[in-house]
C-alpha cells in the first residue's frame, strides 16, 4: 500500500501517523507483531522511517519493542488507562473558566456540528472515526480555552485510554450515551455554571470506569496481564 500525505508532511512523519491510526482505531490490535521491514514494504519506503516511527509510538506507550526480534502493538494496560483518564480529566476541567470567557456563537455552532457528524459516523458503524469526532469536539473546547499544548500533551498521552474508548463505543447504549452527553455538555456550555459544567464533563470522563471487567472478559487478548501472551500477525493494515 502507498500512503497518501499532505504536501507539507515528512514521509517520517506520515509513516508514524499511518502506523498510529492502525493502533489507535484497532485495525492494529493490541498484540499485533511487526518487523521493520514488513511495514517498510507495505507502506513503500524505507527502513529508517519506519524505525522512526517505532521509537516514537514506543515513546507514548504504544508499541513494545523486543531487542534484535520484533516491535509489537502493546496491549491495553489498565493501571495506564486509569493514569491517563487522571490527565485528561485534570486538564479538561481546568480549561471551563477560559473557555467560558473566550466562547462565542460560532463556537457553539460547531460544537453542535461535531455532534451531528459523531451522530452520523456511529450510524455508520465508524468507530475509529468517531473517536476522531470526539475528539474534535474536546479539541474545540481547547482551543477556545487557547490551550493547545495542554490538548497536544493530551494526545500524546491517551493511546491506552483511546484504545478503550473504540472498544466502549462499540455497545451501541455505551456509544449513544456519550452523544447525549455531549449534547447536554453544549447546553450547558451555553451558560456560565462552571460547577455543572465541570460536574458533566468529570462524569463524561470517568464512565469507562464501570465497563473495563466486561471488555476484559469480551476481548482477553487485548489486556495486558503481566504474562507474556502469543503474538498476533495481521496480513493487512
Amino acid at each position: 500500500m502507498t500512503m497518501a500525505r499532505p504536501y507539507d508532511e515528512t514521509i517520517q512523519d506520515a509513516v508514524y501517523h499511518e502506523l498510529k491510526k492502525g493502533i489507535m482505531g484497532l485495525h492494529m490490535p493490541p498484540g499485533m507483531a511487526m518487523s521493520t521491514q514488513e511495514m517498510a514494504t507495505r507502506l513503500n519506503v524505507s527502513r529508517t522511517p519506519v524505525r522512526e516511527a517505532f521509537l516514537r509510538l514506543q515513546q507514548e506507550g504504544l508499541v513494545d519493542t523486543i531487542p534484535q526480534k520484533e516491535t509489537v502493538v502493546s496491549r491495553i494496560d489498565l493501571k495506564r488507562v486509569e493514569q491517563e483518564r487522571f490527565i485528561r480529566e485534570s486538564l479538561e476541567l481546568a480549561i471551563i473558566e477560559p473557555f467560558l470567557r473566550n466562547r462565542t456563537p460560532e463556537v457553539l455552532a460547531r460544537l453542535k456540528e461535531s455532534i451531528d457528524l459523531q451522530m452520523t459516523l456511529y450510524r455508520q458503524r465508524d468507530f475509529a472515526r468517531f473517536i476522531r469526532s470526539d475528539d474534535q469536539f474536546h479539541k474545540i473546547l481547547f482551543d477556545t480555552a487557547e490551550q493547545p499544548l495542554a490538548w497536544e500533551t493530551l494526545m500524546n498521552t491517551n493511546g491506552h485510554y483511546n484504545r478503550i474508548r473504540v472498544l466502549t463505543v462499540q455497545n451501541e447504549i455505551t456509544g449513544i450515551s456519550s452523544i447525549r452527553q455531549h449534547e447536554k455538555l453544549l447546553e450547558l456550555l451555553q451558560h456560565d455554571d462552571a460547577d455543572a459544567i465541570r460536574a458533566e464533563l468529570a462524569d463524561h470522563v470517568r464512565k469507562l470506569n464501570i465497563e473495563k471487567t466486561e471488555l476484559q472478559a469480551l476481548y482477553p487478548d487485548y489486556f495486558s496481564t503481566g504474562q507474556d501472551l502469543p503474538r498476533i500477525r495481521i496480513a493487512a493494515l
